[in-house]
């Protein structure tokens, strides 16, 4: 005899089958099937990180596998300059990792080509989803899903020799906060033993680390909202390489500082040659190590006298590979690297700024509490948010060339670099 009841339930389970799979609803429905993760076997998730975050999270890694007797992570660490390729070429051959912590910047394209499992409903769970620094989540969302979030975070600030400032007179408390008072500041700054400031002219990476929170600052943008039309060539973005040309034509600044790359921009602030220096929170720990008798301090970068301060949020963000067979033990291991124990106890100890702001107020910073300098400039930094990424950095580095070389008009040198970034869009 038939069991009626039995037979409506399996009909409602083959029409909610259905219905996943014959729509986007589906999308990534591994949350409700689950893997073998409650089988008690032992499972082994292979993770990926850049070289530059891998010492950091070791630790964490050795305490999630000890905590979690049939989960074991194995970490992989990458070069910065052949993540991107590897990845790719890791995804097309179905061999990528479980859980994959990359650079921020990357996640917009690989969200577009399907490299990521779908963790709308993981994150909208989450208790602590509003914590997250949004500007980072925003990165790891792709036409309305959610395909990765914030893991670690570098933030650019000014950075500043105090005891430059005593020498000239400046109040070594009172960093400069505009553009007129830099201009200002840097004059008194430059005597015959050190330039007032110094930056890395040549380094795409730096200039959109450094440089680009000027423009933005200031209202400008590389893209506009559609990311369909490069609209750098704006009054705004001109004014910000003014600011910068100023610095040179006042000579304020190294001679050698357009051609300098990110190592030499840094060895000028370090060896006391510029006392002025934008760069991010990594810095901290590598001064207070290598150079424990420069008393510096760290300030908002300046904005103009009608923008507002700005940065950039640099850093990874973490995800589950589409092609993961243990889900649901990555998801666990994301959820672990999101707590306090990860974010405070082993990144703010280390010098990397939490993702999540109700950490930003811990024991380590308020011990060294120019880090907190760095949280304010997480609030209100960003990150161009696009697939086209990577194809702005040439541009970026001609432009600025161009322009503080002086081969060309600021604003003809913008045009090109519009006209330029159009072609790579359209294409």
């Amino acid at each position: 005899m038939f069991n009626k009841k039995k037979i409506s339930l399996s009909l409602v389970l083959v029409l909610v089958v259905g219905f996943l799979f014959s729509t986007n609803a589906f999308v990534d429905a591994w949350w409700i099937f689950g893997d073998d993760e409650e089988k008690n076997q032992e499972k082994v998730l292979e993770m990926w990180t850049r070289e530059v975050s891998a010492q950091v999270i070791k630790p964490a890694i050795k305490e999630f596998n000890t905590k979690n007797k049939n989960i074991e992570i194995q970490l992989t660490s990458i070069p910065q300059s052949n993540f991107a390729d590897k990845f790719a070429t890791a995804l097309a051959s179905g061999s990528a990792p479980d859980i994959v912590s990359i650079d921020l910047v990357l996640v917009p394209y690989f969200s577009s080509v399907n490299a990521f499992k779908d963790i709308t409903e993981k994150y909208n769970s989450l208790k602590f989803k509003n914590q997250l620094v949004n500007n980072m989540v925003r990165l790891g969302k792709y036409k309305g899903r959610q395909y990765a979030l914030p893991f670690s975070s570098d933030v650019s600030a000014l950075l500043y020799n105090k005891d430059h400032f005593r020498e000239v007179g400046l109040d070594p408390e009172k960093p400069p906060k505009t553009w007129e008072e830099l201009r200002e500041y840097a004059k008194k700054l430059t005597t015959k033993e050190h330039y007032g400031y110094g930056f890395s002219g040549a380094n795409g990476g730096a200039q959109m680390f450094t440089f680009m929170p000027y423009v933005w600052g200031n209202g400008g943008q590389i893209l506009n909202n559609s990311k369909t039309k490069s609209i750098f060539n704006s009054p705004e973005t001109r004014e910000a390489f003014n600011l910068y040309k100023n610095l040179l034509e006042n000579k304020v600044v190294p001679p050698g500082s357009v051609s300098y790359g990110w190592v030499q921009a840094q060895g000028a602030f370090t060896s006391g040659k510029v006392s002025m220096y934008p760069s991010g929170n990594f810095m901290v720990s590598l001064l207070n190590k290598k150079y424990p008798n420069l008393d510096f301090g760290v300030a908002l970068l300046p904005k103009s006298e009608d923008g507002s301060h700005s940065s950039f949020a640099g850093g990874e963000l973490i995800a589950i590979p589409k092609n993961s067979d243990y889900p649901k033990a990555a998801w666990k291991f994301i959820k672990y690297a999101l707590s306090k124990k990860v974010q405070v106890n082993y990144f703010a100890k280390n010098g990397t700024i939490p993702v999540r702001k109700d950490f930003f107020d811990n024991k380590y910073f308020e011990a060294n509490p120019v880090y907190k300098v760095f949280t304010k400039a997480l609030t209100v930094a960003n990150t161009p948010k696009t697939i086209r990424y990577r194809q702005l950095i040439n541009p970026l580095v001609t432009t600025v060339q161009m322009i503080l070389n002086g081969k060309t008009t600021t604003k003809e040198a913008l045009s090109k670099f519009d006209t330029r970034v159009n072609q790579i869009l359209k294409n």
